[in-house]
Order: C-alpha cells, then structure tokens, then sequence
C-alpha cells in the first residue's frame, strides 16, 4: 500500500473508533482528523502543492493553502444540502406548533376502537407524522411519551411499541429532506431526491408490510392476554381528549386547514419533481412563516426556537464536506477504493453493492449510520463504478441498511433517549427488534434488486 492508502484508511479507522468512543461529537473528529491527515501527507511529499503539478514536500503554510482548496470543494459539495435541512427542520416543526399535526391526531383518536391492532396502527401514524422532520428525537420524544400508556393499559409490552416506531421511522428516514440522505449524498455528491427515487419503491413496500403486519400482530397479542375492557378504554379516551393542552401558535382552525392542504400540495410537488426541495422549503417555510405567525417577533421566535434544531446538523453537514473534500482531492479516495478493488475476485464485483446491502443493517448496529454514510457509501460507490455500476449503487445499499436500523445503533444518542423514554433495557430491545429490523433490511434490498437500484 502506497502512503495515500496507508493514510487513508487509518483516518477511517480513527472516525469509526472515535465514533464508537463517543466521547467527540461529530464535526471536530471530521475536521480535525482530515486535517491532521493532510499535515501528515504534504510534510511528507504525497500530495501535489497549489499550482503545481506533481508531489512535493510542503510547508506548514502550504498544507494550510492546500486544506483551504480542500474545504473550498467539498463545501461546494454540500451547501445544497445544508440548506434544504435547515429549512426543512423549521417548516415542519412551525407547522407543528400551528397544532396541524395535533389536528390530525385528534382525528384518528376520535375514531379509534378497542383493538390491539388499531393502537398499533395508530402508533405508526403518529410515528409517521411526528417524523417528517426527519428527526428521530423529535419523533420519541412526541410518540413515545403520548403512546406508551395505551400499551401499558393494554398490557402490551413496550418492546412492541418500540419495534414499531423504530421500523416506521426508519423507512421514513429515506425522505429526501431528512439528515440520513443529507449526510449520504453529502459524502456521494449525489442530489438527495435522486436517492430517494431510487429507494422509492423499497420506502412503499416497507411502509405497507409494516402497517398491515399490525392486523396479524394485534390478534397474535391479544390471544396472550393483552387488551381492556371496554369501559377502559372509553376512560383512557376521554382522559387524553381533556389533557391536550393549547398549540403554542394559538391559530383558527382554518388556518390549520390550510396548513394541512399546503402541506400536501408541497409534497406532491416534490414528490413530482416540479420544484428542487431546498428551494420548496424555502419557500414553504416563508409562506408557513407569514401565515401562522401575527407579527415580525414572533416570526423570529419560531426561527430562533427550531433553527438550533438544525445548527448542529448544518454544522455537521459542512464537517461532512471537508471531510469530503479532502478525501477526494487528496486522491486518498482512489487510493482506497483501487487497494480494496484489487482484494475482490471479479466474479464477486458486480454484486457488491447488493451484498453490501444484505449486511449493512448489523454493519450500521455495529459502526453506526454515520460511518456507513461518511464513509461506506462513497467508496462502495467508486467500487461499484470500478466493476460497471454506478456511484448511486453503493450510496442506496448502504442508506437503506442505516436507515432501518438507526434506531437500533450502540453508537447514536436517540437510541438511549427511546430506552428511557420507553424503561426499556438495550438488551431486550435488541432480543426483540434484532431479528424483524434485518429481516426487513433485507427484504427492502431485495425490491431494490428487482427494481435495478442494487442489482443483484
């Protein structure tokens, strides 16, 4: 191995560790370890100075020059991407203090029967709904806390309920406006709703079994003793009807029905490809701004309030595309991606983005989704172009194994933040949600096999 290899790999190694370490947070172990990387590389002569043409052994001022172009490309890389986040992030959670997503809550409640199968169907709409953010703490922190005495006085253990959540959340998380497929496409140089539409049809077929699988769970439950009467259950309803509170943007209902219909128009376009997402939540949180808001004060609340949501994914994103840039035009990319290519049989090549999927749900428990996006999808990707395939290949077969499985991570906060939430120890959650989580990982794999996203 060459020294670009040699370097190249220990900066993974030392992400993925420190990482697992948990005692960084993201955007200095990104930054820091590129630039100790590209010291390393230019004192030692691997990389082409500024304005020159082959290696040399630079200065501390020219690796310093050199880091700059760097950045200055891989920021480029990923500014799209920051964009669309924060914007994003803001519109749906002002929209959630208009009450529009309580609005419909309060509808399916009002409708709801005493069945095991209906509260779980219940549980994945309001999961649904609470993570259109893409945020998964905010989905446990709204449906966790709202779902969980329904379980308890259903006798239904939590476990269930968190399996539930984590499934639905994580298909979801492939929407194109959340952080999974910004970090993705921020270290593949894809456009997020390209991903997506490649892992479309994956996203239906996941989110169908999972809703129609709560008609086979919900009896298999019941018939070991789960479920109330029916005077309790119409107490239970009647207690949580009187406990909602206020929204905190005190709106008309008709402008929370307006809300709603906008909200739908936004993501039919997007979803017809009539409008670029980062320029339709700039837009949509402007008109979502001026409509649920009386004045400029209170407008810059809600800015103030949500947008330290996204500051430290947008700090992270931009950590993603220094990253990023110095992986690429360093050549430490290549490197890698050539050293790891000459290890495979070419019988193996063209099905390695497919194997790569089948795996990447225990990979992604293992390592966490942040190495599996920042660092697994770009190289798989140049793997996969190496034997015929394409980019778009290794950045899907790793997205929808570290989208499945975020919940379920033993290196990523909002598992542990569901665990207490939940008084569910790690241990019996992954007894519980292991086995369906991977299975379900595969299956979705293999709708992308037959769709030509990975093929097999």
């Amino acid at each position: 191995m060459d020294m670009l290899t040699v370097v190249g790999f220990i900066l993974v190694i030392a992400m993925v560790a420190l990482v697992i370490w948990g005692k960084w947070a993201l955007p200095p172990i990104l930054i820091l370890l590129s630039t100790i990387a590209v010291f390393i590389l230019g004192l030692s002569g691997c990389l082409v100075p500024p304005k020159a043409e082959a290696p040399a052994v630079m200065d501390v001022l020219t690796c310093l020059k050199a880091l700059q172009g760097y950045l200055g490309t891989g920021l480029n890389q990923v500014l799209n991407t920051a964009a669309l986040f924060t914007f994003a992030v803001v519109f749906f959670n002002v929209l959630g203090d208009a009450g529009v997503f309580d609005m419909i809550v309060d509808k399916i409640l009002g409708v709801i029967g005493n069945s095991i199968s209906l509260v779980l169907l219940v549980t994945c709409l309001l999961t649904s709904i609470s993570h259109l953010d893409g945020s998964g703490a905010t989905t446990w922190l709204i449906t966790a806390p709202t779902m969980l005495p329904i379980f308890k006085r259903m006798k239904v253990s939590p476990v269930i309920m968190m399996a539930y959540i984590a499934l639905v959340s994580g298909v979801e998380n492939m929407l194109p406006w959340t952080s999974a497929l910004a970090r993705v496409a921020s270290s593949t140089g894809l456009e997020p709703r390209e991903i997506w539409m490649q892992m479309l049809p994956a996203q239906i077929v996941g989110l169908i079994l999972l809703y129609a699988s709560v008609f086979v769970v919900g009896p298999l439950l019941k018939k070991k003793g789960a479920g109330m009467s029916d005077a309790e259950f119409a107490q239970m309803k009647l207690e949580m009807k009187t406990g909602k509170g206020e929204s905190v943007l005190p709106v008309s209902k008709g402008v929370k029905i307006f809300d709603l219909c906008f909200l739908v128009v936004l993501v039919i376009c997007l979803l017809m490809g009539w409008i670029n997402t980062n320029v339709a939540f700039m837009i949509g949180l402007s008109i979502a701004l001026l409509v649920n808001c009386k004045d400029a004060k209170e407008m810059t609340s809600q800015i103030k309030k949500h947008g330290a949501n996204a500051l430290n994914m947008v700090m992270i994103i931009f950590s993603i595309g220094m990253l990023c840039g110095v992986l690429k035009d360093t050549g430490m990319m290549n490197a890698m991606t050539n050293f790891l290519i000459g290890l495979l049989p070419d019988s193996m090549g063209k099905h390695l983005a497919f194997i790569v999927g089948i795996v990447a749900v225990p990979l992604s428990m293992a390592i966490g989704s942040d190495a599996l996006y920042l660092v697994a999808a770009p190289i798989f990707g140049n793997m996969a172009i190496a034997f015929g395939g394409t980019m778009m290949q290794g950045a899907v077969a790793c997205a929808i194994g570290a989208c499945v499985a975020v919940n379920l991570c033993l290196v990523a906060p909002t598992p542990y933040l569901a665990l207490g939430l939940c008084g569910v120890e790690m241990k019996d959650n992954l007894k519980y949600c292991f086995l369906p989580t991977w299975v379900l990982g595969i299956l979705l794999i293999i709708v992308c096999g037959f769709t030509g996203a990975v093929p097999f």
